[in-house]
C-alpha cells in the first residue's frame, strides 16, 4: 500500500532506441544543411556549372519529347469523333477557302482594272483623244494573218477603221492595229505587222516631217518598213515615225478614215537602199503579240 501512496512522480524512462533515432534525425539535417550551404558556394565560384549543364543536356530531349507528345495527346482528344460532325467542318472550311479565293480573285481583278483606269487616265492628260480601254480576248493562233479579238464592240461605239494602241512600260502608247470587222460585243483588230496592213505615215525630222507608206512585214521575217513618197528626200536612223491622218484618201484595202493623226508608231532603226528607194525599218514602241489591254481611239479633239 505504501508503495501506492508514495507521492514522489514516478521518472519516464527513456528506451535507448528512441535516443538513437532523434540523434539520427538530427545528423540527417546537419549533412543535407551542410551539403547546401556546400552546393550554394560552389554554384557561385562556377565549380558545378559544367556538371549543370551537362545534366540539362541529358534531360531536355526527354522533356522536348514528353511536351510534345502531351500536345499530341491533346490534339487527339480535342478532336472530334463523330464523323458528321467531320463532315460538317470540312464542310465549313472548304466554303470559307472557296470564299476567300473569290475575294482574293476580286481584288486582284480590282487592282489590274485600277492599273488600266490610272494608265488610260495619263493617255488623255497627254494626247487629245477620246479613247475606250478594251481586253484582248483572242490573239491569232496562225501565222497566216496577225489579228486579234477585243472585248468591245459596235454597242460600244467601236467601228471599222479606228486606231487601236497599246502601251509597254516604259514606253509612250503607240498603234498596234487597226479596226477591222465589228460585231456587236467584239471587234477583229489587224495588227500593223501583218503584211496587209498600211498606213500613211510621217517621219519626224529636225526641219520637216516627209510623208511615207508604212507596210507589215511579219510573214516576210520582219516586224515594220516604211518608204517615203518622194523619193528625193532622205530618212535616218532614230527618225519617230507617226500615223499621217491621210489613209483614208490612199484608197487602201480598208477604210482608214478615222484613223487620227499624229499616233505614234515606232522609230527607224536601220535604213537600206533598194535601187532608187529608200527603205526604213521600223522597231515599233508595242509588240503587238505581247498586249493584254488595249484602247480604241473613238474619237481625236479639235
Amino acid at each position: 500500500m505504501r508503495d501506492f501512496l508514495d507521492e514522489r512522480p514516478l521518472q519516464l524512462r527513456r528506451e535507448p532506441a528512441s535516443d538513437r533515432g532523434y540523434w539520427r534525425v538530427i545528423a540527417l539535417a546537419g549533412v543535407l544543411l551542410l551539403v547546401g550551404v556546400l552546393m550554394l558556394v560552389l554554384d557561385r565560384q562556377g565549380i558545378i556549372t559544367p556538371a549543370h549543364l551537362r545534366l540539362r543536356e541529358v534531360v531536355q530531349p526527354l522533356a522536348s519529347w514528353l511536351t510534345e507528345r502531351r500536345a499530341n495527346l491533346v490534339s487527339w482528344w480535342s478532336t472530334p469523333r463523330d464523323v458528321t460532325t467531320m463532315q460538317a467542318r470540312i464542310a465549313e472550311l472548304e466554303a470559307e477557302n472557296a470564299r476567300l479565293a473569290a475575294e482574293v480573285l476580286r481584288l486582284e481583278q480590282a487592282r489590274v482594272e485600277n492599273s488600266f483606269l490610272r494608265q488610260q487616265l495619263a493617255i488623255t492628260r497627254s494626247y487629245p483623244w477620246n479613247i475606250l480601254g478594251a481586253e484582248v480576248m483572242v490573239l491569232a493562233p496562225d501565222a497566216a494573218r496577225r489579228v486579234l479579238t477585243i472585248a468591245r464592240g459596235a454597242e460600244d461605239g467601236v467601228r471599222v477603221g479606228m486606231a487601236v494602241i497599246g502601251q509597254q512600260p516604259g514606253g509612250p502608247p503607240a498603234l498596234i492595229g487597226v479596226i477591222e470587222a465589228v460585231g456587236p460585243r467584239t471587234a477583229d483588230v489587224l495588227m500593223i505587222t501583218d503584211i496587209s496592213s498600211q498606213l500613211s505615215v510621217r517621219l519626224l525630222q529636225a526641219d520637216s516631217a516627209p510623208l511615207g507608206l508604212m507596210q507589215g512585214q511579219w510573214q516576210l521575217g520582219s516586224r515594220l518598213r516604211v518608204e517615203l513618197i518622194d523619193r528625193s528626200l532622205a530618212m535616218h536612223e532614230g527618225d519617230h515615225v507617226v500615223t499621217a491622218g491621210i489613209s483614208g484618201a490612199l484608197n487602201l484595202p480598208l477604210d482608214l478614215a478615222a484613223m487620227p493623226q499624229a499616233v505614234p508608231i515606232g522609230v527607224i532603226e536601220a535604213v537600206r537602199q533598194e535601187g532608187q528607194r529608200q527603205i526604213g525599218e521600223i522597231r515599233p514602241f508595242v509588240d503587238p503579240d505581247q498586249v493584254r489591254y488595249v484602247w480604241v481611239i473613238i474619237s481625236q479633239d479639235g
